[in-house]
């Protein structure tokens, strides 16, 4: 059985069922809500940390957990050019940007971090990126060639389609409300009555809940939002957005933005780590993007939207087991390319096929005083604001 129906779960779901497995995937929802079909529709191989660094906090395990973020990737290519998934996937490249003076020489240092690991990745100096964006606001950049825009709904239904058409069921607005490990086994409760399953794998991800309570301690649920413009003149689209790259920048409390498709802007982050609604955050962003790039100050704000995404302690994703049921979670905001990758290799584990990811190697510590997030989270992002000053 599979817990969750986002990109992990259907993943999951697959593998095993191409395996002859007999695969119940429940999801609590209707199919599709989620991040999974919301996100900003990044495709990047990363961790908050760079090879280099990674190395010398975790040793040989450190470029294991690079070497699969770039696995991942490589996965969700493929599958998406051999299964003709039409998602309007596009390898664009990213840009990372210097939303400060003060940042930009641990940017030329990202650089030379993953030159040195061969990655086609380079420094932009700030005279340099009228070619690459249509904005003065920034001080630098990094490329990272590696990157892909994709529209994640479309994402999400083509994985859903590969895992029905490989022959598992999927259950929607069906939640999981209780597990037991019963030895030989699991009992898996849900409203319809309890369901019997030899492996249980758990993707539920930012939206973990009293199934793994467990689970439910070890993230932080945050909220991230997105504005969408009206469809955008292609001069004025070309303008902003030069080479169609994937936008981010170094804030703790960062915004993300690209080209959709069908030429809107998209325009994502947070003002704050409080609570917020999607009107309130809507506004915020709203305002943010104008700022950036003013030459959009007289362009419609045509939708609106927010989820919540899982961040760890660490800010790694994790893998583990709970009550003999896997889990995959916490890929931070960077989970379209790694998600989809860490629910086809537990597909793998479960199946005998592959030992467990490196992420299973990593210790997934609780984040302290969980039941009181809502109190310290607003100071925490506070304190992010004033590091995130120019």
């Amino acid at each position: 059985m599979v817990v969750g129906a986002g990109f992990a779960g259907l993943a999951a779901a697959r593998t095993l069922a191409r395996a002859g497995r007999d695969v119940l995937v429940l999801e609590k929802d209707e199919l599709g809500t989620g991040a999974h079909s919301r996100n900003g529709g990044m495709a990047i191989p990363e961790l908050k940390a760079g090879p280099a660094t990674l190395q010398r906090t975790y040793g040989e395990l450190g470029l294991r957990l690079h070497q699969e973020v770039n696995e991942a990737f490589d996965h969700l290519e493929a599958l998406i050019a051999d299964e003709a998934i039409g998602c309007d996937y596009v390898r664009s490249g990213q840009l990372y940007l210097a939303h400060a003076a003060r940042v930009v020489p641990h940017l030329r240092e990202v650089a030379e971090e993953h030159q040195a690991f061969g990655e086609p990745v380079r420094f932009v100096e700030r005279a340099d990126l009228g070619d690459e964006i249509g904005s003065d606001a920034f001080h630098g950049a990094v490329v990272y060639d590696r990157t892909g825009g994709l529209h994640p709904a479309k994402l999400h239904a083509g994985l859903a389609r590969l895992a029905l058409d490989a022959g598992a069921t999927v259950r929607d607005r069906c939640p999981a409300t209780a597990l037991e490990d019963v030895g030989r086994g699991h009992w898996v409760h849900t409203p319809d009555g309890v369901v019997e399953a030899d492996h249980v794998v758990v993707t539920t991800n930012a939206y973990a809940d009293g199934l793994l309570p467990e689970l439910a301690r070890r993230v932080l649920p945050i909220g991230s939002f997105i504005v969408a413009t009206e469809p955008l003149d292609p001069a004025l689209a070309a303008e902003v957005s030069p080479k169609g790259r994937m936008f981010v920048n170094t804030r703790n409390l960062l915004f993300y933005w690209r080209l959709s498709p069908d030429g809107r802007l998209l325009f994502g982050g947070r003002r704050s780590l409080a609570r917020a609604s999607v009107a309130d955050a809507g506004d915020h962003l709203a305002a943010s993007l104008r700022q950036v790039h003013p030459q959009l100050r007289d362009v419609a704000i045509t939708h609106r939207w927010g989820g919540n995404v899982a961040i760890t302690l660490d800010r790694l994703p994790h893998v583990g087991r709970i009550r003999g049921a896997w889990y995959a979670t916490g890929c931070n905001g960077s989970g379209v390319a790694l998600n989809t990758w860490l629910g086809h290799r537990l597909g793998q584990t479960v199946l005998g096929e592959t030992p467990p990811p490196a992420f299973a190697e990593l210790r997934h510590r609780p984040i302290p005083l969980h039941r009181f997030r809502r109190a310290y989270l607003p100071l925490v992002g506070q304190w992010y604001r004033y590091q995130d000053r120019a």
